[in-house]
């Protein structure tokens, strides 16, 4: 013992120096950390939170300087049971603190009354009108109910979580055949039977509350329900859970247009209750392309629609149309309104004007001839479009033509017929009602129109003729009085009348195979 107390004595001051360089530091570390540390080492959270703070991380909620999160609480995701660790910058110490993610609130939970008849089985779904909480919930009905009279059943429903957070609602299950309970959506008409679980039963009550009841609003009502000489108080509740309907409609407008109203997109609304419409958000004007826009409709209990629509708005690239331009047969001389009858309509613009060019028409000459019409919108879309105008002929015009056609031909009837086969081919068509202006602007008809062509030509080179045909009027030709004789001549084209320039009456017969002619109406030809 005295040697120990010697070697203290000795060595004091050693030990003393050791103690303050050694042990001394990890004793105030370990007393600092205990009791001046501000970070927590854990938090609990609640499942569902929001989100963290940085002050939940400290004791009094008070953030040291120079603090510096490295793990992004942010990120975290709280919708989850999990432990998290957040790393903690404190001055130039890193410090880890441990979050717990709990689930330890109950479900939330509401339940209703039921009605029902004898015949009902009971479920859990019946009973619940709402339910909620972050994790999975399970609901039960607490005690099996066995129905076997017309009574009101207690009933317990319970939700429980995955965390066996539990909660517990009573209320009534209403076993009878009159419900003495029914709910009514506005709008809707409440019937006799309707009060009871087994239509087919009999019952009376007051038919003009009823009425009243089915014109009343939102509320509550009740009316006496007399079943098997017992009367039951019934209490209808009338509410307005719909929300209205609405159709919309998609709607173009052109870039310079503005103030489009939400009516534009509304075909249709209906409800039970009075309904105000809103259009959700601002239209880009002038800006080409499709918006969808959204059409809010409320009624008078809050009871909402949402519908989109598109409003499409485009650049005007539509001409107008021109109306009124058929074609027109004028005499000649007339003088022609060009714009009588004629409109254009834009699509845009509704009507706009017209305007006509009618230079190349001359009405002084016989004459197919087109006026041009043109239509310009706002837009400076033009539209253009002809007009046919026939000018008619006169007879004076009809003589001019058979005078232009006679000075391009000899004056001998083989060569003015050779020239008539040439210059007008067959058809079927008699020439209107001048078929030699036919004939020499068409340059097409049948026998007659040839034979008619062929008859004023000759005449105008000097020659008598004569129109024939045969007894059935299947064919016409001429006669021709040359040589101080009449010969039969044929115009028209084709191999059966080739040799007819000049053929007596012999000839002529031989050449229409069978037919004939009425021989008392014209000269012999010999």
């Amino acid at each position: 013992m005295k040697k120990i107390f010697n070697f203290i004595k000795n060595y004091m001051v050693y030990i003393l120096i050791s103690f303050v360089v050694l042990v001394l530091p990890l004793l105030l570390f370990v007393l600092w950390n205990i009791f001046f540390d501000v970070l927590k080492k854990e938090i609990i959270v609640e499942l569902g939170t929001e989100e963290l703070t940085e002050e939940l991380f400290f004791k009094e909620g008070k953030i040291p300087k120079n603090t510096t999160f490295i793990t992004d609480i942010h990120s975290l995701d709280l919708s989850k049971v999990v432990d998290y660790e957040v790393e903690i910058k404190i001055d130039d110490k890193t410090k880890v603190s441990i979050v717990h993610i709990k689930d330890t609130t109950p479900p939330k939970l509401e339940v209703k009354e039921v009605y029902a008849y004898t015949d009902y089985e009971p479920k859990v779904e019946d009973f619940v009108v709402l339910q909620s909480d972050f994790s999975n919930v399970t609901l039960e009905i607490k005690e099996p109910i066995e129905i076997n009279e017309l009574k009101d059943y207690p009933v317990t429903i319970v939700a429980k979580d995955e965390w066996n957070n539990i909660t517990e609602k009573e209320t009534i299950l209403h076993i009878g055949v009159v419900k003495t309970e029914l709910k009514l959506e506005l709008g809707s008409t409440l019937k006799k039977e309707d009060f009871l679980y087994k239509p087919e039963e009999t019952i009376q009550l007051d038919e003009e509350k009823l009425g009243e009841i089915n014109k009343s609003g939102v509320g509550e009502y009740f009316i006496t329900v007399i079943y098997e000489e017992k009367e039951y108080s019934c209490k209808v509740i009338v509410s307005d859970t719909l929300p209205p309907e609405v159709t919309l409609k998609d709607v173009s407008i052109y870039d310079d247009e503005e103030n489009v109203t939400k009516e534009k997109f509304i075909e249709s609304v209906k409800d039970a209750s009075e309904v105000t419409t809103e259009l959700v958000g601002e239209i880009t004007y002038h800006q080409i392309g499709t918006q969808e826009l959204t059409i809010v409709a409320t009624d008078a209990y809050g009871n909402k629609t949402e519908k989109k629509a598109k409003l499409n708005i485009v650049k005007d690239t539509t001409p107008p149309v021109i109306y009124g331009l058929s074609n027109m047969t004028v005499n000649k001389y007339t003088q022609i309104n060009f714009l009588a009858g004629v409109r254009a309509v834009d699509e845009k613009d509704g009507t706009v004007n017209v305007s006509v060019n009618s230079g190349n028409v001359n009405v002084n000459k016989a004459g197919t001839y087109y006026a041009t019409y043109s239509a310009k919108d706002k837009s400076g879309n033009t539209k253009t479009a002809s007009r046919k105008i026939v000018v008619n002929h006169d007879q004076s015009d009809t003589m001019a033509l058979v005078n232009e056609h006679a000075s391009k031909v000899g004056n001998s009837i083989a060569e003015i017929n050779q020239y008539v086969k040439t210059k007008i081919g067959y058809s079927n068509s008699w020439g209107d009602n001048d078929p030699v202006w036919y004939g020499l602007t068409n340059f097409r008809g049948n026998c007659y129109v040839h034979a008619m062509v062929y008859q004023k030509i000759l005449e105008k080179k000097g020659y008598q003729v004569q129109l024939i045909w045969t007894t059935d009027q299947s064919h016409y030709w001429n006669l021709v009085y040359t040589n101080g004789k009449w010969c039969h001549s044929d115009s028209t084209p084709g191999n059966k009348q080739e040799g007819i320039i000049c053929a007596n009456d012999a000839d002529r017969i031989a050449m229409l195979q069978g037919r004939d002619w009425d021989h008392s109406k014209w000269p012999k030809a010999e």
